[in-house]
Parts: C-alpha cells; sequence; structure tokens
C-alpha cells in the first residue's frame, strides 16, 4: 500500500466530512417541516409579480375563529406576498386583485391530532372592472398549505404557511404535494420579522390616537 496516497485520501476524507460538517450542520440540526400543498391556477395566468392586491376575508371563516388574532393573519400574508414581489393597493385605489383570506384548523372530534390539519388558503380574482371594494371578478389563481398536527396557537405557524401559500401562488401543482422545508429558512424568517415590525408600528400609532367623541 502507498501509505503517502492513502494519508492523502485520509487527509481529503477528514476535510471533506469538516467541511460537511461545518458547512451543513445548520441544516442538520434545524428539523424540517412537511407542509402540503395544493395550487391551482388558469392556463396562461399573470404570474403575482408586480401585481398591486387588497386582502378580503371570508366572513364565515373569520366569526368560526374569533380566537385567531386577524392582524397576525393579515401582517403575515401582506408580508409574504410583498416578498414574492406584489404590493398592497394604496387606499382608494382599484387593485389588480382580490385576494381572499380563508384559515383554520379540522377540530373535528375523530380526527387523530398527529394529522389533524391547520391551513391556510389564498384566492386571488381579477379586477377587470376596476372596483376598489370586493369584486368577484374571475379566479386566476388559488393555494392551499396546510400543516398536520400544529402544536400551540395557530398564529405561530402563520409566517410559515403564509410563506409556502405565496411562494406557490400563481403555480399548478395538480394534486396536494408534500414539501419539506426548514423552520427557520431565510424566507420565512424575513416574513416573520416584517410581520412583527408592521405589528409593532400599530401599537405605537394606536395609542396616540385620539379617542372616540373627542
Amino acid at each position: 500500500m502507498n501509505r503517502t496516497r492513502g494519508l492523502h485520501f485520509i487527509v481529503a476524507s477528514v476535510a471533506g466530512l469538516l467541511a460537511f460538517i461545518l458547512g451543513g450542520c445548520a441544516n442538520v440540526f434545524t428539523p424540517k417541516v412537511k407542509v402540503l400543498i395544493d395550487a391551482i391556477s388558469v392556463a396562461g395566468g399573470d404570474k403575482p409579480a408586480g401585481k398591486s392586491y387588497k386582502l378580503v376575508a371570508r366572513k364565515s371563516v373569520v366569526s368560526s375563529l374569533a380566537q385567531v388574532n386577524i392582524g397576525v393573519v393579515s401582517a403575515c400574508v401582506k408580508a409574504a406576498l410583498n416578498q414574492k414581489g406584489m404590493y398592497e393597493a394604496p387606499e382608494k385605489v382599484a387593485p389588480d386583485y382580490f385576494v381572499e383570506v380563508i384559515f383554520g384548523t379540522d377540530t373535528a372530534a375523530r380526527i387523530d391530532p398527529l394529522t389533524r390539519e391547520s391551513f391556510l388558503q389564498l384566492s386571488a380574482r381579477a379586477n377587470p372592472e376596476r372596483l376598489v371594494e370586493r369584486g368577484r371578478g374571475p379566479e386566476i389563481w388559488d393555494v392551499r398549505a396546510a400543516l398536520q398536527g400544529l402544536q400551540g396557537r395557530f398564529e405561530t405557524a402563520l409566517p410559515l404557511l403564509s410563506t409556502m401559500a405565496a411562494t406557490y401562488a400563481g403555480t399548478d401543482t395538480h394534486v396536494e404535494v408534500p414539501v419539506h422545508v426548514q423552520q427557520n429558512a431565510p424566507d420565512v424568517l424575513a416574513v416573520r420579522d416584517a410581520a412583527v415590525k408592521e405589528l409593532d408600528a400599530k401599537k405605537m400609532i394606536e395609542p396616540s390616537a385620539p379617542a372616540p367623541g373627542r
């Protein structure tokens, strides 16, 4: 055996292992989450990037999940859509899309808690009539992102669900597909941080607002 050649092989192997450990340790020790994605889009539809939007909530969903902080839902969805190149239309300006926000958790008693789904669904409709308020134009795309067996409050999953929903907006998966993503992926952290900034800014403004009737 050529000892020099063998030594070089050992050194190279160790160097490769160290590079893997040092360069990828964050990936090794950070758990991945399975997100179920179901997305549809009209054939030849416009891509979301560069489009303006206004969020609208399905009233039945909001009333049945009154315990969920609607402000957190809105902040996370906006941050995720903005990150993908969309922007919220200014007040009294007609948007390109009305994006309906639907969310919830399956609470049926017979469902195994480990398979119980918590989901966020975004459905975009075009606004050909250039309405400022809610319109009922043709649906352009619809995307649903879901987690199974969520532990804790629904809001804790919103940065991840919003990021994944926005990522697949305007695409067609044909069937529901599992996507594995790190909980602290850069896109998810960016959405979380942007949502926190928006919520903090609102808290700073609200106390200084005049009381009703003054």
